[in-house]
């Protein structure tokens, strides 16, 4: 729908509010069994979409359980072109897991380990700290809403404009799967859901 609107300008780093779209409905939140995720700008341009690199197989029954969480994910993000921006990696663990973020070319950005009910440890290569998510952006997640007719869940990141590098890598990809930090998986979204303003 937005691809005669596609500025290569205009792309998933470059701006400082994504709204990042989950499939919505009863059925995606109980039954959903691979990780799908889009991203856009405040204007509604598509900038990014979230895929698993390969469909779960084996692991699809488990996917559609309280144990998706546990499950190992392997997320690419691609922009509107086709091209990667970012890996998204989780192999099987607890509720603590680390979740790697890397670089198209594959060499790890940094980690993300969730901190309490609500926010995300954001970690450099070598495991330093750069702070919690909440200390570093605005991010809101749970928004029902309504894309192209169909229900989504919707959240909302909203990143300082100064935010640099390897940073705003790290808190984007944070939020994009902010339910496999937080040992959600593909079941049972994190928070509660209420109606986009």
């Amino acid at each position: 729908m937005f691809a005669s609107r596609y500025d290569p300008l205009v792309d998933l780093f470059s701006v400082d509010i994504l709204h990042i779209e989950h499939p919505g409905g009863f059925r995606n939140a109980l039954w959903r069994t691979t990780y799908r995720v889009d991203v856009y700008d405040d204007h509604g341009e598509a900038l990014a979409t979230v895929r698993e690199r390969q469909q779960p197989g084996a692991l699809k029954l488990g996917r559609a359980t309280g144990f998706s969480g546990h499950l190992p994910f392997d997320l690419r993000v691609t922009g509107p072109d086709g091209r990667d921006l970012l890996g998204i990696r989780k192999g099987f663990s607890g509720r603590r897991a680390r979740v790697d973020v890397t670089d198209p070319a594959g060499p790890l950005v940094g980690s993300l380990v969730r901190q309490g009910l609500r926010d995300i440890a954001v970690n450099d290569q070598q495991g330093r700290s750069h702070g919690n998510l909440s200390d570093i952006a605005a991010f809101q997640f749970g928004a029902l809403a309504r894309r192209d007719g169909r229900k989504v869940r919707r959240d909302l990141l909203r990143m300082p404009p100064e935010l640099g590098s390897p940073v705003r890598e790290l808190v984007i990809g944070a939020a994009l799967a902010f339910d496999i930090v937080h040992g959600k998986g593909t079941t049972k979204p994190s928070g509660w859901s209420w109606p986009a303003g």
